[in-house]
């Protein structure tokens, strides 16, 4: 791990994203989550109370995500993952809940847990 930190370009993107997912891992087996209910929850189709005053937040920020990933032929795919993903979080941090420029930390996991949803709440949370 040492020789890791001290490379001049960072973590390796191969390496990240397991690095992340196990500490992430960690984190949630030593707090005891349950995960599986966690991700019922939170990427749950039911709309809740707050879920309309999170989402339109959100949808204000989405556009302005300017990682490659959400611009071009897949933006509005990738957004839409963003949005979930965002609003996932806000359901498991209500105390948190949505603050502008998450969505670019959020982008940011999403390129490095390529993609997966799930991954990607697990190492924000």
């Amino acid at each position: 791990m040492r020789m890791v930190a001290r490379l001049q370009e960072g973590i390796p993107q191969d390496f990240r994203r397991r690095l992340w997912l196990s500490l992430a891992n960690n984190y949630v087996d030593s707090r005891q989550i349950k995960w599986y209910d966690v991700e019922r929850k939170c990427f749950s189709g039911t709309i809740n109370t707050t879920d309309e005053e999170l989402g339109q937040q959100i949808l204000k920020d989405l556009h302005r995500t300017g990682c490659s990933l959400f611009c071009g032929d897949y933006a509005e795919e990738n957004q839409a993952v963003l949005k979930r993903v965002l609003l996932a979080f806000a359901r498991w941090n209500k105390r948190v809940g949505y603050c502008q420029g998450f969505n670019m930390l959020a982008a940011i996991i999403l390129g490095v847990m390529l993609g997966n949803e799930s991954d990607s709440l697990k190492v924000s949370a």
